[in-house]
C-alpha cells in the first residue's frame, strides 16, 4: 500500500497548502570536534517552514554550544510514490 500525502483527507484544508515531509541532510561543525553529518525528516508546507523547524531542533539539541556551524547539503520534499521495479529484480531485493 502506498502512502500518498495529497490523498489524505485530513490534510486538505480548503485551498491552504498542507504540511508535507522534507528530507534534510546537513553537516554540523562543532568547535574542537569532528564534523557530524545528519539526515532527518521534518514537516512543513514550504522550505522556509522546514528551515525554521531545523533551527528549533538544533537549538534544543545543542543548547550549551556557543557556536554551531551548520551546512545544509540537501533539502527536498519526500515523494512517497516509489517505483517497485527499482527495488526488486525477479522477486529478489537488489540494493
Amino acid at each position: 500500500m502506498a502512502y500518498i500525502p495529497e490523498e489524505r483527507k485530513e490534510e486538505r484544508l480548503g485551498g491552504v497548502q498542507a504540511d508535507r515531509e522534507w528530507l534534510v541532510e546537513y553537516i554540523i561543525e562543532l568547535q574542537d570536534e569532528n564534523a557530524i553529518r545528519m539526515v532527518t525528516i521534518l514537516r512543513g508546507a514550504q522550505m522556509a517552514d522546514v528551515q525554521g523547524r531545523l533551527y528549533d531542533v538544533l537549538r534544543a539539541q545543542y543548547a550549551s554550544e556557543t557556536r554551531l556551524d551548520v551546512t545544509v547539503v540537501r533539502m527536498e520534499p519526500v515523494d512517497m510514490r516509489t517505483d517497485v521495479a527499482l527495488f526488486e529484480i525477479g522477486g529478489t531485493y537488489q540494493p
